[in-house]
């Protein structure tokens, strides 16, 4: 009886070391993914971040206004792109996503990363930011 149960005790734990080595491919492509998700918003934060650089040096006088219009319309310009493949990434299409938005008045949107919250949420669930 106790031979039985050793026996059993080891192919389950043969079993348990086993089983994520044999699931490695899948994994790959998961990681794959996330980090491709993560760059796309780690460039989106930067892009954000820009965008408000510029803003505050237009307004201290910093960049002259040609030079502030072709910089935010750049910025404007790669964020959509980012976006859009932020939402193929989640399986959302651009119309969806226009026709997903703040329609029954319960969203609203965050000021400091641009995610979408719940009226009722204090903080932002994706940098954390205060909400106002």
């Amino acid at each position: 009886m106790v031979e039985i149960i050793g026996i059993v005790l080891t192919l389950l734990t043969i079993v348990f070391v086993a089983y994520p080595l044999l699931q490695k491919s899948q994994r790959k492509v998961s990681f794959a993914v996330n980090h491709q998700n993560e760059d796309l918003l780690a460039r989106k934060n930067e892009i954000y971040a820009a965008v408000r650089d510029i803003d505050f040096d237009y307004r201290m006088g910093k960049l002259s206004e040609e030079d502030y219009a072709s910089l935010r319309e750049q910025y404007k310009q790669e964020a959509v792109k980012i976006m859009h493949a932020l939402d193929r990434m989640a399986g959302h299409t651009p119309a969806e996503s226009k026709r997903s938005g703040a329609k029954d008045g319960n969203t609203r949107f965050c000021h400091a990363c641009g995610a979408q919250t719940q009226r009722e949420d204090e903080f932002c669930s994706a940098c954390g930011a205060r909400l106002k």
